[in-house]
């Protein structure tokens, strides 16, 4: 006797999310546990560990503590991209458990969800990058490795709108210096757009600017926007590059807004214009987080 054979339907993506609701264990979740792996990820680097001391234990190396950000778990993403960034924003915990198995099904799932999504920048300030974020999800995807700067400045803005989030990205020299030939290399960090109009009931993610590792609260209760405004001065201090907003205008409303704020002088009369737009931007930006950290608290990224 010959069985029958077997009849295979395809479904859309979205008739596979509907099946999944009807899963009456899709609620369960794993128990949320302390990170023990003292795996050093990109961002942190193993010689800053011993630049810092020996002394100071494992704990500073997959910490923020070496930067003076305290409360805050340094998350390797493994493999490194966009999707593994998504996948372990949804849920930290349950990311750094999962195996390499479920970290490929959640990176085939998240490209397809936001390649879809881009569909809603038709008719929005990224309708001229629509077709660009979508092709850039796909090379992600497909393990490219050949993305410039602007490639992911574009994507952390896809991603800022589409996650309904911010992000302020760090870039290492020490991290570059295997990727480019650039004479001059710094440490610098920026943000996914401009601080200024950022809205406040919005999570901030703090991320490497290519996908490597993310910072993820787990002893602190405050908003990473509150901790900003001094926080990004001592960065500055060590010597970081800021990349801050440029406030738009012209040369003499700059200037009078500069000096409302205190921080113009006379000798600055020589300084050009698109300077004097990024000083703006940062003074601006550095009394909005202010404002923030003098405010009742807003949800933290978690």
């Amino acid at each position: 006797m010959t069985s029958k054979p077997k009849v295979y339907q395809n479904y859309r993506f979205d008739e596979l999310i509907a099946f999944s609701q009807q899963n009456p264990h899709r609620a369960r979740r794993l128990t949320s546990l302390e990170i023990t792996d003292t795996s050093v990820c990109t961002g942190t680097g193993k010689g800053q560990g011993k630049e810092q001391g020996q002394g100071q234990g494992k704990r500073q190396e997959n910490t923020m503590e070496g930067y003076g950000l305290q409360g805050y778990t340094v998350y390797d993403l493994q493999p490194a991209g966009l999707l593994n960034l998504v996948a372990c924003m949804e849920d930290p915990h349950a990311y750094a458990l999962s195996t390499p198995a479920i970290r490929a099904q959640q990176a085939i799932e998240w490209c397809t969800r936001l390649q879809q999504r881009t569909d809603d920048f038709k008719s929005g300030p990224l309708a001229r990058k629509r077709k660009r974020v979508y092709e850039l999800l796909g090379a992600i995807y497909n393990g490219s490795t050949t993305l410039d700067e602007k490639d992911y400045a574009d994507l952390f803005l896809a991603l800022e709108t589409l996650q309904e989030c911010h992000f302020v990205w760090m870039n290492r020299a020490v991290q570059e210096s295997m990727e480019s030939d650039a004479k001059h290399q710094e440490n610098r960090m920026g943000f996914s757009s401009s601080p200024l109009t950022w809205k406040r009931d919005r999570p901030i993610w703090l991320v490497d600017g290519h996908c490597r590792w993310m910072a993820v609260p787990t002893d602190t209760t405050e908003p990473l926007g509150t901790t900003l405004a001094r926080w990004l001065p001592t960065m500055a201090e060590k010597g970081w590059t800021i990349e801050w907003p440029e406030v738009e205008g012209t040369k003499t409303d700059i200037v009078e807004q500069l000096m409302a704020l205190g921080a113009w002088q006379e000798g600055d009369k020589k300084i050009v214009k698109d300077v004097l737009a990024a000083r703006l931007g940062k003074e601006k930006t550095l009394e909005r987080f202010r404002n923030w950290a003098g405010a009742s608290p807003s949800p933290i990224a978690t």
